[in-house]
């Protein structure tokens, strides 16, 4: 035994065994099994000699060989034999950063170096990879043979390093049958996680890692490193902005200070907006006073413009931005289209003191943090076709995520009716939107006709347009999606019309759209027709989507479109002319349809649009009808208090569903329909009130005398807590995270103490991330929070404490934000060399020549050659039962070596020999068997009779005597001449011969 290959330990009894042995080529994975060897042998050489006693002595043998070799063989099987091969292949895997960070220029040169090291003095089995890290690390090529120069796939987002990942990842993909070098190639700066505790398992593993550090230094920069204001202040107080600014050397600018995004005039002598700064090296701390005539978030920017290029060299870090919340008394933001729909709820809220700010939807707020400026949205009878995708997720995420209130008031075009169904704002929402399949209702019937979108992406915004539409319908309505098949050279269903269900058969079809050039509109329009006009939908429509080259379907068909009532609706993308346009406008006007002319560059309305169009035939999940006093649920909820019962009636409402969980709805309609509900959705509140405000459905709530006090309850409560004065907030960045520290006071200016914070934090990217404060010392509560992204994170908290007295509280609210303008890849002006060597003298790792000629990137020194391992123990399972039949063939089968000795000498004797010897034994039994006839037919020519016997015949023979004196003539009949001609012989004779042969072939089978 050579040796082992790994150790470790075996739980036995009281033993320690290796994990796995080897003998010269062949190992042992589980060789505790081998323990069984001696002892099987053992009892094969007392009892198996035995059993073979009656045996022959080569039989004998033979059967105690075998019977050992199998027991050996199975043995050996159990404890997993492998077959060891020790590679002599180098496989390096080259880590680069390419991070910004790191100068483009820098990132070029290493390529190029690679690309020439990889080729020198690299034998034909020696591989090359490469791993790319920036944030994250992702593999562009696992280490090949024909891998030389590195080729990027997806290198990710670059403003980070995260230099550890770039190791793991470089593991992962170790090639497990050559001996492993790792090249690690950066600036040494990271920014995510340690390389140093990530070098650790490398020097664990003996894997050396090489570095070639790439050195670089601006020496003259500036960077805003900082921006402090208050996280809250009042309205109308001054604000104090501190700008902190690094520079590595003198150096002259302007600074320029934005309020969102307005700049501010700093010097009151000037109209420039900016004010010019000398810098000395060092850190340099400016002040600025503000005032704040406006309430809600208010973003601050600091801004430095050098005068000379040469003075900075990054400009991507020459700007810091911060916002404070500005409060004030509770702000709603209403969100509505006609004042009809809204005054009087306007009214109301004004005489309860709530602030109100009207807006339609299309200047919605652009932004997370101008929304977060509101204590609550307000929304009247509002589409979802008129609010943008990022703009319904922004919603959402104020609601969840900042705590923010959300109050939907019905109308026509509000909840399922007016397309919300599968929106982000649905899940906001205290109801389904989707009525239940036992509610019984009109179902309305759309067809979408799909003809090719001739613009760049046209497959894919022609799908996404399909799902818009099939989203935004309910589960009983139903759709149907026919186009024209190139393949097929005619129309047909891609699916046929049917309810909507689940949608998962739906979005398949649509996933098959081949968006095939229609030469002529009539065949799918009359596909359309047939279907639609067999339908027993309430509500009948069609969505034509097309250039509008094919020919027109013809007046005839559009109008039993007309009289079934069934409209049609066009799209125009990317018409080819006026013709295109007057064609597609034609068919919309005849059945009372819309026409939209969309340009290539405005593709991003279409979802909306089909948002839009889908609400023709929601209008099913409207309900009127004679009027009625919605149902009081007796459910004990905040906003009813002190709200008599019953309501003023109502004559319409949309239909939508109970949502199960901790949703109460307070009242309810026809069916048991929700039309009042609310719930606490992630950090902030939400309510729903199905029917509207207006004349339209509630004409008799305008005169009921609790209209004020209904809805100024069920606003306050939805309304975000009002800021609490005594709340200061303090940030401090380290890294990716960010520290935060909360001082809190009482009315009485006291800490307070064990207080209860907890909130959502408004991640930049969307989606958010729970924060829970700790507290760490008398009124101080802390926490840190990740923020690796650029941007602004919007953090909204509520608190509550106990009070002085037993069963009292304190609660209240904060909010505040921490704003990352730029990664901290732009902050680093030189490399961290030394980082990369501390790496290197970890690992036993070389310092590469900046000559990639000299590189020698696959130097065997130091290197830990890796074994192959194949498994064997088939091979030798097989072989084993093999033999054991050999085994069984000794032992019942007797075996007369002699007789295998000549029966192998004949099979192998020359067929020459052979066939000699057979010729001589047939001419000796010709012979003899010639000289038996002569000596026959002489014998018979000197006898008196027939039978007469010989002389030796006679001999000692007893016969009778006859008792006749005179014998009877004996007739002698002459022998037959011999015909046979000389030298060959006779007939009968030849049959002698024959048979000679067979007795003595019989013979020999014997």
């Amino acid at each position: 035994m050579t040796g082992l290959l790994q150790s470790g330990t075996a739980q036995g009894v009281g033993a320690v065994l290796p994990a796995a042995i080897h003998l010269g080529p062949i190992q042992f994975d589980r060789p505790v099994w081998l323990i069984l060897l001696p002892i099987c042998l053992g009892l094969i050489t007392w009892i198996g000699w035995r059993t073979i006693a009656g045996l022959g002595t080569f039989a004998r043998w033979l059967a105690f060989i075998v019977r050992v070799i199998v027991v050996t063989l199975l043995i050996c099987t159990i404890a997993e034999p492998q077959w060891r091969k020790e590679s002599k292949d180098v496989a390096v895997t080259v880590v680069m950063d390419v991070s910004q960070s790191v100068p483009g220029t820098e990132q070029t040169e290493t390529e190029r170096y690679f690309d020439e090291a990889s080729r020198t003095e690299r034998k034909p089995d020696d591989r090359v990879g490469y791993v790319t890290v920036g944030r994250d690390a992702y593999v562009q090529a696992i280490p090949t043979r024909l891998t030389n120069k590195l080729e990027r796939v997806h290198i990710g987002a670059q403003d980070g390093t995260n230099l550890a990942g770039g190791l793991r990842m470089s593991k992962a993909i170790f090639a497990k049958d050559a001996a492993n070098r790792v090249v690690l190639v950066s600036d040494g700066r990271e920014t995510v996680g340690s390389v140093l505790a990530a070098a650790e398992a490398f020097k664990a593993a003996g894997v050396p890692i090489d570095i070639l550090p790439v050195k670089y230094q601006h020496k003259s920069e500036v960077i805003v490193d900082r921006l402090d204001v208050p996280a809250t202040a009042r309205m109308g107080d001054p604000v104090g902005l501190r700008i902190v600014l690094n520079s590595t050397g003198p150096a002259k600018g302007r600074l320029m200070i934005t309020q969102n995004d307005v700049p501010i005039k700093l010097d009151p002598e000037s109209d420039a907006v900016s004010v010019p700064v000398e810098l000395k090296a060092g850190v340099n701390v400016l002040q600025q006073q503000i005032k704040v005539p406006l309430a809600g978030p208010q973003e601050f920017k600091a801004i430095f413009q050098p005068d000379s290029q040469a003075d900075d060299a990054i400009l991507q870090n020459n700007s810091q931005s911060a916002v404070t919340f500005v409060t004030s008394q509770g702000r709603v933001l209403l969100i509505c289209e006609t004042p009809n729909e809204y005054e009087t709820l306007v009214e109301a809220l004004t005489a309860a003191k709530i602030g109100v700010e009207i807006r339609p939807a299309d200047r919605f707020p652009a932004s997370l943090t101008e929304l977060n400026g509101y204590d609550a949205v307000v929304m009247v009878n509002e589409p979802a076709s008129n609010f943008t995708q990022a703009q319904q997720d922004q919603l959402k995420q104020y609601v969840h995520d900042s705590g923010g209130g959300l109050v939907m008031i019905g109308g026509p075009n509000a909840f399922g009716a007016g397309g919300w169904i599968g929106s982000p704002v649905e899940d906001a929402l205290p109801i389904k939107l989707d009525p239940p399949s036992k509610r019984q209702m009109p179902k309305g019937a759309l067809v979408l006709v799909i003809h090719s979108v001739e613009i760049p992406e046209g497959v894919f915004y022609g799908k996404k347009v399909c799902e818009a539409a099939a989203n935004s319908l309910s589960r009983q309505d139903m759709i149907g999606i026919n186009e024209y098949n190139n393949a097929r050279g005619g129309t047909d269903w891609t699916y046929p019309l049917a309810p909507v269900g689940d949608g998962t058969k739906l979005k398949q079809a649509i996933q098959k759209l081949a968006f095939g050039d229609m030469p002529d509109f009539r065949p799918s329009m009359e596909l359309t027709y047939s279907s639609l006009s067999k339908s027993d939908a309430g509500q009948k429509h069609a969505i034509v989507i097309s250039d509008g080259d094919p020919q027109h379907p013809g007046d005839d068909l559009l109008q039993k479109f007309a009289k079934a009532g069934i409209s049609i609706s066009t799209i125009g993308i990317a018409t080819h002319g006026a013709a295109d346009t007057t064609n597609l406008k034609s068919i919309a006007d005849a059945t009372k349809g819309r026409f939209y002319n969309v340009a290539p560059g405005a593709v991003a309305q279409l979802p909306q649009i089909f948002i839009k169009e889908a609400q023709t035939v929601r209008r099913s999940l409207i309900w009127e009808g004679a009027a009625f006093s919605p149902a009081a649920t007796g459910i004990p909820s905040q906003p009813m208090r002190g709200i008599g019962t019953p309501v003023p009636p109502i004559n319409g409402y949309i239909v939508g569903a109970e949502r199960e969980g901790l949703a109460l709805v307070t009242l309810r309609g026809k069916e048991n329909d929700p039309v009042l509900a609310l719930w606490q959705y992630g950090a902030g509140r939400s309510v729903a009130f199905t029917a509207d405000v207006s004349t339209r459905w509630s004409s008799a709530w305008t005169a009921w005398p609790q209209f004020r006090s209904f809805w100024e309850q069920h606003i306050r409560w939805a309304m975000r807590p009002s800021g609490s004065a005594f709340v200061r907030v303090n940030q401090v960045q380290q890294g990716e995270t960010t520290r935060i520290t909360i001082e809190a006071l009482d009315a009485k200016g006291e800490r307070l103490n064990f207080a209860n914070f907890k909130g959502r934090l408004a991640l930049p990217g969307g989606g958010g991330q729970d924060v829970d404060l700790k507290q760490v010392g008398p009124g101080l509560y802390e926490t840190s929070v990740r923020t690796t992204d650029a941007g602004s994170y919007v953090a909204s908290l509520r608190y509550l404490a106990p009070g002085e007295n037993e069963g009292e509280t304190v609660e209240g609210s904060v909010q505040f934000a921490i704003s990352r303008p730029f990664a901290d890849e732009f902050r680093v002006l030189e490399d961290n060399t030394v980082l990369l060597e501390q790496v290197r003298a970890m690992t036993g790792g070389r310092l590469l020549d900046a000559d990639p000629k000299k590189a020698d990137l696959f130097n065997r020194e130091g290197l830990k050659m890796t074994v192959a391992t194949r498994p064997i123990w088939l091979w030798a399972a097989t072989i084993g039962i093999g033999l054991f039949l050999i085994d069984v063939a000794v032992r019942r089968v007797r075996i007369d070596p002699a007789m295998i000795a000549g029966g192998v000498k004949r099979l192998f004797r020359p067929s020459e020999v052979k066939q000699g010897e057979q010729i001589g034994s047939l001419k000796t039994a010709r012979d003899a068997a010639r000289q038996t006839i002569k000596r026959r037919e002489g014998d018979a020519a000197t006898r008196s009779v027939k039978f007469e016997a010989t002389a030796e015949q006679l001999k000692g023979a007893s016969l009778p005597v006859n008792s006749s004196s005179e014998s009877a003539p004996i007739e002698v009949k002459q022998a037959k001449p011999n015909t046979a001609e000389p030298g060959q012989p006779s007939p009968d004779g030849m049959s002698r011969l024959l048979k000679a042969k067979k007795r003595a072939q019989d013979d020999i089978n014997e």
